[in-house]
């Protein structure tokens, strides 16, 4: 083994460019043997040329140059393995047509796995371990997630569970899935991802849900919501019906509060969203939602809701969004930052943005503003808001206090 150790060693260190052979258009990266593929062949080949055996050859030494110094060494071996490990990880297409079949594919995915579900409907029965019904804690990768899609976008299945007072419809808890293309449906929450990382909720539809729609919690990061519309939500339980919630508050206990750095984009929010469309939570950093529409019909007004936006994390950003008040009294402000724990709720990015607020006074008789953030930082720049005529700018600091309550506000540039 020393013998073998030092051969390698040896070799890395004093290991020359090799000759500039022609390469074929045609070259498969890692296929030194020249047989059209690359495999485990190809491997053990440059093994034993590096270990000087006597049977050992290959065909196209820069097929096999994939540390890419124009010279073969361990290094390359090193690659080349790795490489290998990564290809035989590879898509494994699993259809279901009911719900047995979607809760074994769910409890059995790994990573490539694409589980794909014909057009209809799959109503969750049998037990729900701490209230999840359809469920998994699978991780996919990077280069191979775990993807769940309708087979046909146009007529997506629907995920239901049987009462919009109990149960979530589905609970991730892996890492780098795709979820697309799916409609979610009666039970107490919609989509919750505990502990993901990585994941995408792509061109759903979640609606008639007890509390909320999206839910990003329990330490869950770097996540996106992208082309969803979310929509009746809170029928039950009003003061917590948001659209889309990230994190968990303060007061919350058994869940991580790290969810940082997501992203909600070209979302349509509402109409009957019962809480706000956003709600982002304290110890939360860096969530964007930008592009998205909301509605404002319906919303009750219970548990403080009042805006289209909350900010209570740091960092976040909202631009270029429209929001339609739509007459609903409970709605008294465009957006709204809090300091609930003490240093949070700072340093938002608000731009781009335009609201159509109906009236210049609130139902309690004060400004409509578009920004309501004491004791809370905020930089703005090019938003609008409309009363009953056409958008105007809102970003004259000569009139500062008649749209941002605002004290720490600092206005940017385009």
């Amino acid at each position: 083994m020393k013998k073998i150790i030092a051969l390698i060693s040896a070799f890395l260190l004093t290991s020359t460019s090799m000759p500039n052979l022609q390469v074929s258009a045609e070259e498969i990266k890692g296929d030194i043997n020249s047989d059209c593929k690359f495999d485990i062949a190809d491997v053990v080949s440059l093994q034993k040329w590096l270990l000087t055996e006597s049977d050992a050859k290959f065909a196209d030494w820069q097929a096999g140059d994939l540390y890419e110094d124009n010279k073969i060494n361990v290094l390359d071996l090193c690659v080349m393995k790795e490489k290998l490990i990564s290809e035989e990880v590879t898509s494994n297409e699993v259809y279901v047509e009911n719900t047995d079949e979607l809760k074994n594919a769910l409890k059995s995915a790994k990573a490539g796995d694409e589980i794909i579900l014909a057009e209809g409907e799959y109503v969750y029965s049998g037990d729900t371990p701490k209230g999840y019904m359809f469920t998994s804690s699978a991780d996919g990768t990077e280069e191979n997630p775990i993807i769940i899609r309708s087979e046909n976008p146009e007529k997506p299945a629907i995920l239901s569970g049987s009462s919009t007072s109990e149960n979530y419809v589905l609970d991730i808890s892996g890492d780098w899935w795709k979820i697309k293309d799916l409609k979610v449906t009666n039970a107490q929450k919609g989509i919750i991802l505990d502990n993901s990382n990585h994941t995408e909720i792509i061109n759903c539809e979640v609606y008639n849900i007890g509390s909320e729609g999206i839910h990003f919690r329990d330490n869950s990061s770097y996540c996106l919501a992208e082309n969803c519309y979310v929509h009746d939500t809170g029928v039950v339980s009003p003061g917590y019906g948001e659209a889309v919630y990230v994190g968990s508050a303060e007061s919350t206990s058994g869940y991580g509060h790290d969810c940082h750095y997501n992203t909600i984009k070209n979302c349509k929010l509402g109409p009957n969203v019962a809480a706000e469309h956003v709600d982002i939570k304290e110890y939360t950093i860096g969530t964007t939602v930008e592009n998205c529409t909301f509605d404002g019909k319906g919303m009750s007004g219970e548990n403080y809701a009042k805006s289209f936006v909350n900010i209570k994390g740091n960092d976040c950003v909202i631009r270029n969004n429209v929001g339609y008040r739509n007459g609903c009294t409970a709605i008294q402000r465009a957006f709204e930052q809090n300091n609930v724990v003490d240093g949070w709720g700072q340093n938002a990015t608000v731009y781009g943005n335009k609201v159509y607020m109906d009236t210049a006074t609130n139902a309690l008789g004060k400004k409509m503003y578009f920004l309501n953030a004491w004791d809370c930082s905020a930089t703005v720049w090019d938003n609008f808001m409309a009363y009953d005529d056409d958008l105007f700018s809102v970003d004259n600091e000569d009139d500062h206090w008649n749209y941002y309550n605002c004290n720490l506000l600092t206005y940017g540039n385009k």
